[in-house]
C-alpha cells in the first residue's frame, strides 16, 4: 500500500471522494441510523482497523457550574478556558455516531474518597450554584471524573455505570461498528490547593478494574487481545499478520484501550508481554514492544506522517482534531483536516455538536453513516 505523504489540508477534499465512493452500495436506501451504518460500509475484504470513525474526548464530562469555573478561572485563567466543554450523555453520543468513548476513572476500593468534591463545597449557597449528588461517590468501586474536587461533574459517576449505557446501547443496536472504549487512569494530586489526591494504580487496582469491566460485558462482547493474536507468538506480530477481526465478525462489540505511559502501561500488564488473559489492549509507545496494538498520538498535524505509517502497518491509532477548547474558538480547521487526512482510525472532538457562540467548528464525517472506510488503508 502506497503511504500518503503530502499535505494533509491538500489530500482532505481527496480523501472524502476516495473514501466515500469507495465505501457506498449504490443505491442502497435505509432508513435507520443503525441500518445506514451497515449499507455505508461494504464488508467485503474489511477488518476492523480498516475503517475511520469520530468519538468524543472526555466523554463523560459535564460543564462546570459558574461560581466552581470562577474559582478556577481566578487561580488559573487559561486552566477555566481549557476546561470550559461539555458533552451529552454517552446514549445520545452514540445516537449522533460517536465510535470512540473516553474515561477517566480513579481508583476508590473503600467508597466516598470523592463524595464531598472542594469546589461545590465552596460554591454551595451562591448564584448559580448546583447541587452534587454523591449517592454513586460513597460506594466502594472505580470513580469517573475528570480532576478530584475540580472537575467532578460527570454523566455516568461510576465506571459500571458508564460501561453499563454503553452496553445496553450496544444491546440495542447489535449492526454497530466496534466502539473504542478508551480510559485514563488517575492518579496523584493537583496544584490547585486542597485537593484530595487519588490513590495511586497498582496490580491490584488493575485487577479490580478488569472485573468491573467484566461485571458488565462478558468476554464474548469484547475485542480482546487474545482475540487478535490468536495463533501467532506476539499480539504484535498478530497486527502486523493483519489479525484484527473482520468486520464483520466485529460488529456489535466493544474493545478497550488503557491510555497511559509505559510504567503504568508494565503494571497493568503483570508481566503479561503480549496482555494474555486480560481484557484491554494498551497504549504503545512504539512498534517494536509485543504488546503493540494500539496508539494514541494526538498530534496530528506533528505526527501526520508517524500516524500514516502506523496505520498502514496494521495497529489502530486514536488522534485529536481539537484540544483545550482552541480550534472551537478560533473556527480553525488545520488539525482536524490533518486528523482525517492521517488515517488515524478514530477522530476524538469535544465538537460533534458545535457550540455556536464559540464559532461553527464541527467534527464529523462526510456522510450520515457513523463510519467510513479509512483512507490511508483503503487508498490505491
Amino acid at each position: 500500500m502506497q503511504l500518503i505523504s503530502t499535505s494533509p489540508s491538500l489530500l482532505f477534499a481527496s480523501l472524502l471522494l476516495l473514501c466515500s465512493s469507495s465505501v457506498h452500495a449504490g443505491d442502497c436506501q435505509k432508513t435507520t441510523d443503525i441500518e445506514r451504518e451497515r449499507c455505508t460500509i461494504a464488508d467485503t475484504g474489511l477488518r476492523m482497523n480498516d475503517l475511520q470513525a469520530v468519538g468524543s474526548h472526555n466523554s463523560y464530562k459535564l460543564a462546570i457550574p459558574a461560581p466552581e469555573l470562577a474559582r478556577i478561572r481566578a487561580y488559573n485563567e487559561r486552566s477555566a478556558i481549557t476546561l470550559d466543554y461539555s458533552h451529552l450523555p454517552l446514549k445520545e453520543q452514540l445516537n449522533l455516531g460517536m465510535r470512540q468513548i473516553e474515561l477517566d476513572v480513579v481508583y476508590d476500593p473503600e467508597g466516598g474518597r470523592f463524595a464531598d468534591p472542594l469546589l461545590p463545597r465552596e460554591a454551595a449557597g451562591e448564584p448559580g450554584a448546583q447541587a452534587y449528588d454523591a449517592a454513586q461517590m460513597q460506594k466502594p468501586g472505580f470513580k469517573v471524573l475528570h480532576s478530584q474536587d475540580i472537575d467532578v461533574r460527570s454523566n455516568c459517576m461510576t465506571w459500571i455505570l458508564c460501561l453499563s449505557e454503553i452496553r445496553s446501547w450496544s444491546q440495542a443496536n447489535p449492526e454497530h461498528v466496534p466502539i473504542l472504549i478508551m480510559l485514563n487512569a488517575k492518579e496523584g494530586g493537583s496544584a490547585y490547593p486542597g485537593v484530595e489526591p487519588a490513590l495511586d494504580f497498582n496490580e491490584a487496582a488493575y485487577s479490580a478494574l478488569d472485573a468491573e469491566t467484566l461485571s458488565v460485558f462478558s468476554w464474548h462482547e469484547i475485542i480482546t487481545p487474545d482475540l487478535v493474536r490468536g495463533d501467532h507468538p506476539t499480539l504484535r506480530e498478530a497486527v502486523l499478520a493483519n489479525n484484527w477481526p473482520s468486520l464483520d465478525d466485529a460488529r456489535g462489540k466493544v474493545f478497550f484501550a488503557l491510555d497511559e505511559r509505559p510504567e503504568k502501561v508494565r503494571t497493568y500488564a503483570r508481566d503479561k508481554a503480549s496482555l494474555q488473559g486480560l481484557p484491554m489492549f494498551v497504549n504503545s509507545i512504539d512498534s517494536s514492544a509485543d504488546h503493540a496494538a494500539y496508539f494514541t498520538i494526538n498530534d496530528p498535524e506533528g505526527a501526520f506522517e508517524r500516524i500514516q505509517a502506523t496505520v498502514t502497518q496494521g495497529f489502530i491509532v486514536r488522534t485529536r482534531a481539537d484540544a483545550n477548547t482552541i480550534e472551537a474558538r478560533q473556527d480553525s480547521t488545520e488539525r482536524r483536516e490533518a486528523a482525517f487526512a492521517s488515517g488515524a482510525h478514530y477522530i476524538s472532538t469535544d465538537y460533534y455538536v458545535p457550540r455556536l457562540e464559540f464559532s461553527s467548528y464541527q467534527v464529523q464525517l462526510p456522510s450520515d453513516s457513523a463510519a467510513r472506510c479509512n483512507p490511508v488503508r483503503c487508498a490505491p
